[in-house]
C-alpha cells in the first residue's frame, strides 16, 4: 500500500513562500511513489486541529516553518495523544530545533531528507499539554525576546536579539522564584531562567554538549546576574559549551520542575520563542513521544 503523507503549511504567513515549498515537496514525494496531500492552515488552532486529525489518516506529517510551526504540530499530537513520524522543512529565522536534530536547513536537502532520513525518537517537554519542543525562558531573556517584533526578526535575523539585549543591560531587574525539582525546593533570585530539551539554544548547537534530544531530561539554567561584565564571562563559557560551569550559574537536569513566582510583578514565559503563560508553571518531559525524520549521518 502506498504511504500517505500530509504536508501542513501556514497559509497566512505574510511574504513567505510556504506554498511554493509545499508544492515542491509534494512533487518530489509523488515522484517517488508516495501519496502527498497539501493542507493550508488559516490559524494556529486550525493547524493544531489538522495535526490531531492527521494521526488517524496519514502515515507521515510534514510541516514547513520554524520552531513555532513545529510546536503547533506537536500541540496537535498532544491533543490526539499519539503521533505519526514528523518531517520538517525548516523555514524559520533561527530553526533551533532543526539545527539540534541536524535536519538540513537547505530546502531541497530537507525535502530529500523526508525520504532518505529515518524516524527517530525525540523527547517532548510540556506544560499542561502545551508543548515545548526546544526551550522555555523567563526573566530578562524573555524580556529581550518580547521586545523583538516579527518584522525586525525577519529583516535582521538573529542579530536583532543582540541589539535588544544591549538595551536590556541598562535595567537591573531580578525575580524571586521558588523552584521544586528532584525532590527539593529552593527559593532564590535570578535574572534569567532557561529550560532546554536539546543541546541547542538560539541555533547554537554546542550550547550544552552533554544534553541530547532523547535523554529524557529537561536542562535548567538559572543566571543570577545579567550585566555587561557577566555577559562577557558567560559568553566564553557559552561558546565552549560550559555555561553550567560559570560562576553565578545554577544548572540541574530533571524530568519535572515546578516554578513559582514570589515577586510582586507577574512573570511571563516564552516557549520556543513565542509568548506563553505566566508563572506558576510545572514543566514535564514525555520521553520519546515524537518520531522525527532525521538524516542517518
Amino acid at each position: 500500500m502506498m504511504e500517505k503523507i500530509i504536508i501542513i503549511f501556514n497559509g497566512t504567513a505574510g511574504n513567505s513562500n510556504n506554498e511554493e515549498i509545499a508544492n515542491r515537496a509534494k512533487n518530489y514525494l509523488e515522484k517517488h511513489g508516495k501519496i502527498a496531500t497539501l493542507s493550508k492552515t488559516n490559524s494556529e488552532q486550525d493547524a493544531i486541529n489538522q495535526a490531531a486529525q492527521a494521526v488517524d489518516i496519514y502515515d507521515y506529517l510534514v510541516t514547513i516553518g520554524g520552531d513555532g510551526s513545529i510546536n503547533t504540530v506537536c500541540a496537535g499530537f498532544l491533543k490526539a495523544d499519539k503521533t505519526i513520524p514528523l518531517g520538517i522543512i525548516p523555514g524559520g529565522t533561527v530553526n533551533n530545533f532543526a539545527r539540534a536534530l541536524k535536519i538540513p536547513l537547505d530546502t531541497d536537502k530537507a525535502i530529500e531528507n523526508l525520504l532518505t532520513g529515518t524516524p527517530k525518537n525525540v523527547d517532548l517537554g510540556h506544560i499542561d499539554r502545551q508543548p515545548i519542543i526546544s526551550s522555555l525562558t523567563l526573566g530578562r531573556l524573555a524580556d529581550i525576546s518580547r521586545n523583538v517584533k516579527q518584522a525586525e526578526k525577519k529583516k535582521f535575523g538573529r542579530i536583532v536579539y543582540l541589539f535588544k539585549g544591549i538595551k536590556e543591560l541598562f535595567t537591573n531587574r531580578s525575580y524571586k522564584l521558588k523552584i521544586t525539582a528532584n525532590g527539593k525546593t529552593e527559593t532564590l533570585r535570578a535574572q534569567i531562567l532557561l529550560i532546554t530539551t536539546t543541546n541547542s539554544v538560539g541555533g547554537y548547537v554546542e550550547f550544552n554538549p552533554q544534553a541530547a534530544y532523547d535523554d529524557d531530561y529537561l536542562h535548567v539554567f538559572l543566571l543570577k546576574k545579567f550585566t555587561l561584565p557577566k555577559i562577557l564571562t558567560y559568553g566564553s563559557f557559552f561558546l565552549s559549551g560550559n555555561l553550567k560551569q560559570a560562576r553565578g550559574v545554577k544548572y540541574f537536569k530533571t524530568k519535572e520542575v515546578k516554578i513559582e513566582n514570589l515577586s510582586s510583578r507577574d512573570i511571563k514565559t516564552r516557549i520556543d520563542g513565542d509568548p506563553a503563560m505566566a508563572l506558576p508553571i510545572t514543566v514535564q518531559t514525555i520521553p520519546d513521544f515524537l518520531k522525527v525524520i532525521m538524516p542517518d549521518k
